[in-house]
């Protein structure tokens, strides 16, 4: 993990783009960098800002040496792209936020055995490779639970299992490979707690709390989350600890659920930008693009502070037109809209976000998008069946088609 500074001037190579991808293009021109990006297919909306672009596959060798030589560093600001191409990329050119921290996310099973190390509570979980080790386990990790594969991957889907006679129709979803058997714990409410860290030195961003939908679909970011003192000093302590023992510089997440009785567990950890945290774009002293970028060129990370309470709502293709009135009318709300590379976009694909701010509490906020009743209403769902589709935003890969309740 290369810690010389990367000074203005210098080349910063992305590989690996979600819809933060044009934001962070932004930021690294703005700090003075020339930058060159890597995707594996088109994505002119994302990378027409960039001084390079190579489209090519994440495994062509020679593409990828060819890219390197391009770049005094590569960076990943998604979880997309597999650890083996940053270590390859690595031997080439500078690799400053390691892959460590990304070969833990990208397999679940070394996700739990790193948070178990670190003495972190989440739920529990068991390994299977077939449906007869699914009706061994059961009992021991209870009603209901989630079926994952171990790795993690675009177009992966988790199963919920509520009941026994669930398990059967596991049989076609089990296909090779093993998997993780984990309960489900009923919670009342998501958090995520975003921080950056350049190795040494940690700086952790205000709390927020997640709101979602019936189907599991991002609704809803709101900061600064008002939790009771112990629980945000248990998860600043479980954040800090991730970052002394992650191998990491960058900007990260880790998310948490709590229950009613305040117990609270770690969802998983998200060594990348998210979409959740572009709440601090209209909130904070500083946003996940900046300080990703302090961290991996060398300059000191910077504290956040809240400057504004502020509520993020997620823009679905549905609610678009219901959006494009409110652009007409609010003067408090700041606006993203997103062009999709689909000639039919679903529903519930990502459209854009909403920042509503300039008002005194999170009470007046929320009481203001709710007279719109634009998030209230239930939109189409994209799937059905006992499959659950986890939401993008909510995955770790960020804002790529991964499905992973986590």
């Amino acid at each position: 993990m290369a810690k010389e500074p990367l000074y203005p001037g210098k080349t910063l190579g992305l590989i690996g783009l979600g819809h933060n991808g044009s934001e962070l293009i932004s930021a690294a021109k703005r700090a003075g960098y020339k930058v060159a990006v890597y995707v594996d297919h088109p994505m002119p909306e994302v990378t027409r800002a960039a001084d390079l672009t190579k489209i090519a596959n994440y495994r062509s060798k020679g593409d990828l040496k060819d890219f390197a030589s391009y770049c005094d560093a590569v960076i990943y600001p998604t979880t997309a792209v597999d650890a083996v191409v940053l270590d390859y990329l690595a031997k080439f050119t500078s690799v400053p936020q390691g892959t460590n921290a990304l070969e833990i996310c990208q397999d679940r099973l070394m996700e739990r055995a790193f948070l178990d190390q670190i003495n972190v509570n989440v739920a529990p979980y068991m390994t299977v490779i077939s449906l007869d080790d699914v009706y061994n386990s059961i009992d021991a990790i209870g009603y209901p639970a989630l079926l994952k594969p171990i790795q993690r991957g675009l177009g992966e889907k988790s199963m919920r299992i509520e009941r026994q006679t669930d398990i059967s129709r596991a049989a076609d979803f089990i296909d090779t490979g093993t998997y993780l058997l984990e309960s489900w714990i009923d919670h009342t409410n998501e958090y995520t707690m975003v921080a950056a860290t350049d190795g040494q030195n940690t700086k952790i961003f205000p709390l927020t709390e997640l709101a979602l939908d019936d189907h599991r679909k991002l609704v809803e970011v709101k900061t600064p989350a008002a939790v009771p003192d112990d629980m945000l000093n248990e998860m600043t302590r479980i954040t800090n600890n991730v970052a002394t023992n992650l191998q990491y510089r960058g900007v990260f997440a880790i998310n948490f659920y709590a229950t009613s009785n305040d117990n609270l567990y770690v969802k998983g950890i998200q060594p990348s930008l998210s979409a959740i945290a572009n709440v601090f774009n209209y909130t904070a002293s500083i946003n996940q693009y900046d300080e990703l970028l302090r961290a991996v060129i060398g300059r000191p990370l910077r504290q956040p502070a809240i400057t504004q309470p502020g509520l993020m709502m997620v823009v679905r293709q549905a609610q678009r037109d219901a959006v494009y009135r409110q652009w007409l009318l609010k003067d408090n709300w700041q606006f993203q809209f997103l062009l999709s590379d689909k000639d039919e976009p679903r529903p519930q694909d990502l459209a854009g976000f909403v920042w509503a701010t300039g008002m005194k509490s999170l009470d007046e906020l929320q009481n203001q998008v709710d007279d719109t009743e634009v998030w209230t209403h239930e939109l189409p769902d994209d799937a059905g069946g006992e499959t659950l589709t986890g939401d993008p935003l909510l995955d770790l890969s960020s804002d790529h088609d991964n499905n992973d309740e986590n």
